[in-house]
């Protein structure tokens, strides 16, 4: 674990964290409000997501969302970062989709099992936020792979030629 690919894993998921949220509002924007009856979406966007999908969602809740997803971002990249050297495979997007995937066991998984075996969430809503929160885990770390190896040859020094002088 370096601060080099600390920095690095800051910054891709920066980069991976605007593109999820990017991604959020598109669906959004073409009708992912349909899912209301499952999952009140409205309420990531401060309720600014109409339930017939016609009126556009508000600039102020699309930024908001996009600044939040970048911060979220920085924090597991940089974790992902300092982790990177210590996951047991070879690719960057297999790293990602591993680390992410114990995230979802954490964040995803445990939290709302207890949250639901407490009462404070309907089991249909946990079984449901479960599913998607682990498709979404997927999505991020494949995402999160690919654009940290992206940064690190963005990054890294210039390879320097030999100098050779004519005799």
């Amino acid at each position: 674990m370096s601060t080099r690919e600390i920095g690095d894993g800051a910054i891709a998921g920066i980069i991976t964290g605007i593109i999820m949220g990017v991604l959020a509002i598109l669906l959004a924007l073409i009708g992912l409000a349909s899912l209301v009856s499952v999952v009140d979406i409205r309420s990531v966007f401060g309720g600014m997501v109409p339930i017939t999908g016609l009126t556009l969602v508000s600039i102020s809740a699309m930024i908001t969302l996009l600044l939040f997803m970048a911060i979220i971002g920085l924090i597991i990249g940089a974790v992902f970062g300092a982790m990177y050297e210590y996951i047991p495979t070879v690719s960057a997007i297999t790293k990602g989709l591993i680390f992410m995937l114990a995230v979802w066991v954490i964040f995803g998984l445990l939290i709302p099992l207890v949250l639901s075996a407490g009462g404070a969430l309907p089991v249909a809503l946990t079984a449901t936020g479960i599913v998607t929160a682990l498709v979404a885990a997927l999505i991020w770390g494949a995402v999160l792979g690919l654009v940290f190896a992206w940064v690190v040859r963005k990054t890294g020094a210039p390879v320097r030629r030999p100098v050779i002088r004519a005799p």
